[in-house]
Protein backbone atom coordinates (compact mmCIF):
# COMPACT_ATOMS: atom_id res chain seq x y z
CA UNK A 1 0.00 0.00 0.00
CA UNK A 2 1.43 3.42 -0.99
CA UNK A 3 1.34 6.47 1.57
CA UNK A 4 2.10 8.78 -1.32
CA UNK A 5 -0.99 8.81 -3.43
CA UNK A 6 -3.54 11.91 -1.61
CA UNK A 7 -1.47 14.58 -3.37
CA UNK A 8 -1.13 12.81 -6.97
CA UNK A 9 -5.79 12.43 -6.74
CA UNK A 10 -6.15 15.63 -5.01
CA UNK A 11 -4.02 18.22 -7.11
CA UNK A 12 -4.80 16.03 -10.87
CA UNK A 13 -8.37 16.00 -10.09
CA UNK A 14 -8.45 19.74 -9.30
CA UNK A 15 -6.83 20.77 -11.88
CA UNK A 16 -9.16 18.92 -14.12
CA UNK A 17 -11.83 20.90 -12.24
CA UNK A 18 -10.33 24.25 -13.14
CA UNK A 19 -9.91 23.34 -16.98
CA UNK A 20 -13.67 22.38 -17.03
CA UNK A 21 -14.28 25.78 -15.29
CA UNK A 22 -12.57 27.78 -17.47
CA UNK A 23 -13.51 26.78 -20.49
CA UNK A 24 -17.51 27.08 -19.44
CA UNK A 25 -16.56 30.55 -18.50
CA UNK A 26 -15.21 31.02 -21.74
CA UNK A 27 -17.95 29.39 -23.83
CA UNK A 28 -20.75 31.20 -21.83
CA UNK A 29 -18.77 34.57 -23.37
CA UNK A 30 -18.60 35.53 -19.15
CA UNK A 31 -16.90 39.14 -19.12
CA UNK A 32 -13.39 38.96 -17.74
CA UNK A 33 -13.60 40.49 -14.65
CA UNK A 34 -16.07 37.82 -13.35
CA UNK A 35 -14.26 35.02 -15.06
CA UNK A 36 -11.03 35.91 -13.16
CA UNK A 37 -12.88 36.18 -9.92
CA UNK A 38 -14.24 32.93 -10.03
CA UNK A 39 -10.81 31.36 -11.07
CA UNK A 40 -8.91 33.47 -8.40
CA UNK A 41 -11.52 32.06 -5.78
CA UNK A 42 -11.32 28.58 -6.61
CA UNK A 43 -7.66 28.57 -6.67
CA UNK A 44 -7.02 29.96 -2.91
CA UNK A 45 -9.45 27.82 -1.51
CA UNK A 46 -7.96 24.95 -3.94
CA UNK A 47 -4.74 26.23 -2.25
CA UNK A 48 -5.67 26.29 1.00
CA UNK A 49 -2.33 25.29 3.32
CA UNK A 50 -4.87 23.34 5.26
CA UNK A 51 -5.86 21.04 2.74
CA UNK A 52 -2.29 20.78 1.41
CA UNK A 53 -0.88 19.57 5.09
CA UNK A 54 -3.63 17.25 5.24
CA UNK A 55 -3.41 15.70 1.64
CA UNK A 56 1.07 15.39 1.82
CA UNK A 57 0.74 13.48 5.25
CA UNK A 58 1.67 10.19 4.66
CA UNK A 59 -1.82 8.05 4.47
CA UNK A 60 -3.54 5.59 2.71
CA UNK A 61 -5.88 6.18 -0.29
CA UNK A 62 -8.54 9.12 0.86
CA UNK A 63 -11.83 7.77 0.07
CA UNK A 64 -13.81 9.10 -3.29
CA UNK A 65 -16.74 10.25 -1.34
CA UNK A 66 -14.30 12.23 1.00
CA UNK A 67 -12.21 13.53 -1.76
CA UNK A 68 -15.09 14.64 -3.94
CA UNK A 69 -16.83 16.63 -0.79
CA UNK A 70 -13.64 18.61 -0.41
CA UNK A 71 -13.48 19.55 -4.06
CA UNK A 72 -17.09 20.18 -4.36
CA UNK A 73 -16.56 22.97 -1.00
CA UNK A 74 -13.65 24.40 -2.94
CA UNK A 75 -15.58 24.45 -6.34
CA UNK A 76 -18.57 26.52 -4.84
CA UNK A 77 -16.20 28.77 -3.45
CA UNK A 78 -16.58 31.87 -5.09
CA UNK A 79 -19.88 33.63 -6.74
CA UNK A 80 -20.94 30.24 -8.75
CA UNK A 81 -23.58 27.16 -7.96
CA UNK A 82 -23.80 23.77 -9.43
CA UNK A 83 -26.57 22.14 -9.29
CA UNK A 84 -26.15 18.03 -8.30
CA UNK A 85 -26.67 17.16 -11.29
CA UNK A 86 -24.02 18.98 -12.61
CA UNK A 87 -21.86 18.67 -10.31
CA UNK A 88 -21.90 14.62 -10.59
CA UNK A 89 -21.68 14.90 -14.40
CA UNK A 90 -18.31 17.28 -13.47
CA UNK A 91 -16.82 14.98 -11.40
CA UNK A 92 -17.33 12.03 -13.82
CA UNK A 93 -15.48 14.51 -16.21
CA UNK A 94 -12.63 14.92 -13.87
CA UNK A 95 -11.94 11.62 -13.08
CA UNK A 96 -12.41 10.02 -16.69
CA UNK A 97 -9.59 12.56 -17.81
CA UNK A 98 -7.24 11.61 -14.81
CA UNK A 99 -8.06 7.98 -15.52
CA UNK A 100 -7.04 8.24 -19.01
CA UNK A 101 -3.65 10.32 -18.53
CA UNK A 102 -2.29 7.51 -16.17
CA UNK A 103 -3.49 4.71 -18.37
CA UNK A 104 -1.63 6.79 -20.88
CA UNK A 105 1.58 7.46 -18.88
CA UNK A 106 4.92 5.95 -19.52
CA UNK A 107 6.55 5.61 -16.74
CA UNK A 108 6.61 6.85 -13.29
CA UNK A 109 8.46 10.54 -14.59
CA UNK A 110 5.43 11.35 -16.44
CA UNK A 111 3.10 10.82 -13.79
CA UNK A 112 4.46 13.86 -12.05
CA UNK A 113 5.08 15.55 -15.07
CA UNK A 114 1.28 14.95 -15.65
CA UNK A 115 1.08 16.51 -11.65
CA UNK A 116 3.31 19.55 -12.71
CA UNK A 117 1.37 20.56 -15.89
CA UNK A 118 -1.79 21.10 -13.96
CA UNK A 119 0.13 23.36 -11.49
CA UNK A 120 1.49 24.93 -14.13
CA UNK A 121 -1.82 25.75 -16.12
CA UNK A 122 -3.05 26.94 -12.29
CA UNK A 123 -0.34 29.64 -12.81
CA UNK A 124 -0.99 30.90 -16.11
CA UNK A 125 -4.77 31.00 -14.81
CA UNK A 126 -4.86 33.03 -11.34
CA UNK A 127 -3.20 36.94 -11.20
CA UNK A 128 -2.73 37.20 -7.20
CA UNK A 129 0.14 36.86 -6.20
CA UNK A 130 -0.40 35.32 -2.61
CA UNK A 131 -1.87 32.08 -5.14
CA UNK A 132 1.05 32.28 -7.57
CA UNK A 133 3.55 32.36 -4.41
CA UNK A 134 1.70 29.72 -3.06
CA UNK A 135 2.03 27.76 -6.22
CA UNK A 136 6.02 27.52 -6.47
CA UNK A 137 5.35 26.14 -2.99
CA UNK A 138 3.26 23.81 -4.58
CA UNK A 139 5.37 22.76 -6.85
CA UNK A 140 8.52 22.29 -4.37
CA UNK A 141 6.70 19.96 -2.10
CA UNK A 142 5.69 17.46 -5.15
CA UNK A 143 9.39 17.41 -6.35
CA UNK A 144 10.90 17.24 -2.41
CA UNK A 145 8.31 14.60 -2.11
CA UNK A 146 8.01 12.22 -5.10
CA UNK A 147 11.92 13.18 -5.87
CA UNK A 148 13.03 11.03 -3.11
CA UNK A 149 11.02 7.58 -3.94
CA UNK A 150 11.89 5.13 -6.43
CA UNK A 151 10.34 4.79 -9.76
CA UNK A 152 8.36 1.88 -8.52
CA UNK A 153 6.97 3.89 -5.29
CA UNK A 154 5.92 6.33 -7.83
CA UNK A 155 4.23 3.23 -10.15
CA UNK A 156 2.71 1.84 -7.19
CA UNK A 157 1.14 5.22 -6.53
CA UNK A 158 0.02 5.06 -9.87
CA UNK A 159 -1.77 1.82 -9.91
CA UNK A 160 -3.68 2.73 -6.59
CA UNK A 161 -5.06 5.70 -8.35
CA UNK A 162 -5.99 3.37 -11.32
CA UNK A 163 -7.23 1.19 -9.00
CA UNK A 164 -9.79 3.75 -7.23
CA UNK A 165 -10.84 4.61 -10.46
CA UNK A 166 -11.76 1.31 -12.20
CA UNK A 167 -15.32 1.12 -11.76
CA UNK A 168 -15.70 5.07 -13.40
CA UNK A 169 -16.65 4.70 -17.24
CA UNK A 170 -18.23 7.08 -18.97
CA UNK A 171 -18.09 8.40 -22.52
CA UNK A 172 -16.22 11.94 -22.76
CA UNK A 173 -17.20 13.82 -25.84
CA UNK A 174 -13.74 15.20 -26.07
CA UNK A 175 -11.74 12.47 -25.97
CA UNK A 176 -14.29 11.15 -28.65
CA UNK A 177 -13.48 13.85 -30.75
CA UNK A 178 -9.98 13.02 -30.75
CA UNK A 179 -9.97 9.38 -31.17
CA UNK A 180 -8.85 9.10 -27.50
CA UNK A 181 -11.70 7.08 -26.70
CA UNK A 182 -14.30 4.25 -27.95
CA UNK A 183 -17.67 4.33 -27.61
CA UNK A 184 -17.73 1.21 -24.84
CA UNK A 185 -15.15 3.64 -22.77
CA UNK A 186 -11.97 2.43 -23.31
CA UNK A 187 -9.27 4.60 -24.09
CA UNK A 188 -7.14 4.61 -27.20
CA UNK A 189 -3.10 5.50 -26.07
CA UNK A 190 -2.14 6.99 -29.24
CA UNK A 191 2.51 7.05 -29.58
CA UNK A 192 3.70 10.91 -28.86
CA UNK A 193 6.43 12.89 -28.42
CA UNK A 194 7.09 11.89 -24.76
CA UNK A 195 7.75 7.54 -24.30
CA UNK A 196 9.49 7.35 -20.92
CA UNK A 197 9.87 3.18 -21.83
CA UNK A 198 9.55 2.52 -18.45
CA UNK A 199 8.36 -1.15 -18.51
CA UNK A 200 11.47 -2.19 -20.45
CA UNK A 201 13.80 -0.08 -18.41
CA UNK A 202 12.19 -1.18 -14.84
CA UNK A 203 14.97 -4.07 -14.22
CA UNK A 204 17.80 -0.48 -14.20
CA UNK A 205 15.87 2.14 -12.67
CA UNK A 206 12.55 0.73 -11.10
CA UNK A 207 14.78 1.14 -7.57
CA UNK A 208 16.01 4.61 -8.53
CA UNK A 209 15.25 7.37 -7.08
CA UNK A 210 13.32 9.40 -9.58
CA UNK A 211 15.69 12.61 -9.33
CA UNK A 212 18.91 10.24 -9.48
CA UNK A 213 17.64 8.55 -12.52
CA UNK A 214 19.81 8.96 -15.76
CA UNK A 215 18.16 10.96 -18.29
CA UNK A 216 20.98 10.22 -20.91
CA UNK A 217 19.25 8.81 -24.22
CA UNK A 218 15.77 10.22 -23.34
CA UNK A 219 13.74 13.09 -24.35
CA UNK A 220 12.18 13.24 -20.55
CA UNK A 221 11.05 16.27 -19.47
CA UNK A 222 11.96 18.92 -16.74
CA UNK A 223 11.35 19.31 -12.96
CA UNK A 224 12.09 22.86 -12.57
CA UNK A 225 9.70 25.24 -11.69
CA UNK A 226 9.48 26.87 -15.35
CA UNK A 227 11.22 23.89 -17.05
CA UNK A 228 9.75 21.71 -20.36
CA UNK A 229 8.07 19.20 -19.06
CA UNK A 230 7.65 17.74 -22.94
CA UNK A 231 4.61 15.43 -21.96
CA UNK A 232 1.24 16.40 -23.44
CA UNK A 233 -0.33 14.85 -20.73
CA UNK A 234 -1.91 17.06 -17.74
CA UNK A 235 -2.24 20.13 -20.07
CA UNK A 236 -5.72 21.70 -21.13
CA UNK A 237 -7.33 19.47 -23.43
CA UNK A 238 -9.72 21.86 -23.94
CA UNK A 239 -7.18 24.31 -25.19
CA UNK A 240 -6.74 25.01 -28.85
CA UNK A 241 -3.39 24.49 -28.95
CA UNK A 242 -3.84 21.10 -27.20
CA UNK A 243 -5.98 19.84 -29.88
CA UNK A 244 -3.51 20.75 -32.41
CA UNK A 245 -0.55 19.49 -31.05
CA UNK A 246 -2.40 16.03 -30.89
CA UNK A 247 -2.21 13.80 -33.56
CA UNK A 248 -4.65 11.25 -33.75
CA UNK A 249 -4.26 8.46 -36.18
CA UNK A 250 -7.32 7.18 -37.55
CA UNK A 251 -9.12 4.16 -35.25
CA UNK A 252 -9.02 0.72 -37.66
CA UNK A 253 -12.61 -0.05 -35.92
CA UNK A 254 -13.81 3.81 -36.97
CA UNK A 255 -16.09 2.54 -39.83
CA UNK A 256 -17.31 -0.02 -37.90
CA UNK A 257 -18.28 2.25 -35.04
CA UNK A 258 -19.78 4.69 -37.59
CA UNK A 259 -21.62 1.50 -39.17
CA UNK A 260 -23.02 0.74 -35.31
CA UNK A 261 -24.34 4.22 -34.61
CA UNK A 262 -26.01 4.78 -38.16
CA UNK A 263 -27.65 1.15 -37.11
CA UNK A 264 -28.74 2.37 -33.77
CA UNK A 265 -30.10 5.37 -35.03
CA UNK A 266 -32.43 3.40 -37.45
CA UNK A 267 -33.54 1.05 -34.67
CA UNK A 268 -34.12 4.21 -32.39
CA UNK A 269 -36.30 5.34 -35.20
CA UNK A 270 -38.19 2.47 -35.86
CA UNK A 271 -38.72 2.42 -31.90
CA UNK A 272 -40.04 6.20 -31.74
CA UNK A 273 -42.51 5.32 -35.11
CA UNK A 274 -44.13 2.53 -32.95
CA UNK A 275 -44.03 4.26 -30.05
CA UNK A 276 -42.11 1.97 -27.59
CA UNK A 277 -39.65 4.52 -26.69
CA UNK A 278 -39.94 8.17 -25.10
CA UNK A 279 -39.01 11.33 -27.49
CA UNK A 280 -39.33 13.81 -25.06
CA UNK A 281 -36.16 13.44 -22.34
CA UNK A 282 -33.32 14.95 -23.35
CA UNK A 283 -30.07 14.67 -21.93
CA UNK A 284 -29.70 17.00 -19.29
CA UNK A 285 -26.81 19.45 -20.29
CA UNK A 286 -24.14 20.76 -17.50
CA UNK A 287 -24.69 24.19 -16.27
CA UNK A 288 -23.10 26.71 -14.24
CA UNK A 289 -25.70 28.28 -12.62
CA UNK A 290 -24.21 32.58 -13.21
CA UNK A 291 -27.00 33.99 -14.11
CA UNK A 292 -31.14 34.48 -13.83
CA UNK A 293 -31.95 32.59 -16.83
CA UNK A 294 -29.60 29.33 -15.83
CA UNK A 295 -27.79 29.53 -19.23
CA UNK A 296 -26.39 25.70 -19.71
CA UNK A 297 -23.55 24.56 -21.52
CA UNK A 298 -23.10 21.04 -22.86
CA UNK A 299 -20.29 19.27 -21.83
CA UNK A 300 -20.94 15.46 -21.72
CA UNK A 301 -23.91 13.48 -20.80
CA UNK A 302 -23.94 10.41 -22.61
CA UNK A 303 -23.62 6.93 -20.88
CA UNK A 304 -23.26 3.44 -22.39
CA UNK A 305 -24.83 2.48 -24.58
CA UNK A 306 -27.42 0.93 -23.20
CA UNK A 307 -28.08 4.12 -21.19
CA UNK A 308 -27.33 2.12 -17.54
CA UNK A 309 -28.03 3.69 -14.25
CA UNK A 310 -24.63 5.25 -12.86
CA UNK A 311 -24.01 2.10 -11.12
CA UNK A 312 -20.33 2.96 -12.20
CA UNK A 313 -19.62 4.96 -9.82
CA UNK A 314 -17.39 4.22 -6.82
CA UNK A 315 -17.66 7.53 -4.61
CA UNK A 316 -18.66 5.16 -1.44
CA UNK A 317 -16.79 2.01 -2.44
CA UNK A 318 -13.58 2.56 -3.50
CA UNK A 319 -10.55 3.38 -1.58
CA UNK A 320 -10.34 3.60 2.26
CA UNK A 321 -9.42 6.15 4.57
CA UNK A 322 -7.98 6.16 7.89
CA UNK A 323 -10.92 7.88 10.31
CA UNK A 324 -8.50 10.82 11.84
CA UNK A 325 -7.79 11.65 8.17
CA UNK A 326 -11.08 11.47 6.96
CA UNK A 327 -12.49 13.38 10.07
CA UNK A 328 -10.09 15.97 9.06
CA UNK A 329 -10.92 16.80 5.61
CA UNK A 330 -14.88 17.24 6.38
CA UNK A 331 -13.76 19.63 9.24
CA UNK A 332 -11.69 21.19 6.19
CA UNK A 333 -14.39 21.42 4.01
CA UNK A 334 -16.96 22.63 6.75
CA UNK A 335 -14.76 25.78 7.13
CA UNK A 336 -14.67 26.24 3.42
CA UNK A 337 -18.59 26.01 2.74
CA UNK A 338 -18.46 28.86 6.02
CA UNK A 339 -15.63 30.64 4.86
CA UNK A 340 -16.13 34.55 4.27
CA UNK A 341 -19.79 34.84 5.13
CA UNK A 342 -20.62 33.84 1.27
CA UNK A 343 -24.47 32.22 0.91
CA UNK A 344 -23.40 29.86 -1.96
CA UNK A 345 -27.14 29.60 -2.76
CA UNK A 346 -27.19 32.91 -4.19
CA UNK A 347 -26.92 33.01 -7.78
CA UNK A 348 -23.95 35.52 -9.77
CA UNK A 349 -26.30 38.50 -10.48
CA UNK A 350 -27.40 38.83 -6.22
CA UNK A 351 -23.92 38.66 -5.39
CA UNK A 352 -22.79 41.23 -7.86
CA UNK A 353 -25.68 43.88 -6.68
CA UNK A 354 -24.21 43.17 -3.12
CA UNK A 355 -20.62 44.07 -3.67
CA UNK A 356 -20.99 46.88 -6.18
Amino acid sequence: MSLYVNPLMYLNLGGEMLYVIQHRLAAQKIEERKTIQVLDDITASFLNPKILATVFQKAPLINLSSLRATLEAISLSSIMKLGQSSMNKLFDLMMMMFKYQLIACTGPREVILVTLNHIDALRDMVTQTSAHECITLVHRMIVDVYGELTHDEIWQARNECLIALANINVRVSVLLRLGLQNDDTTFNILPQNYDEKFEERRCEVGAVKLLEGNQKGYNLGSFKLFGHRVTLLGKNIYSPNYIKAVKCKPLKNREKCLKDRGTRAELGMLARQLGTEETSSAPRPFSLDLFDDSETIEIDDNRNDEGEEESGRSEETLGRLDADHKAKLDNISADLEGEEGIDRKMNLLQLLDEVE
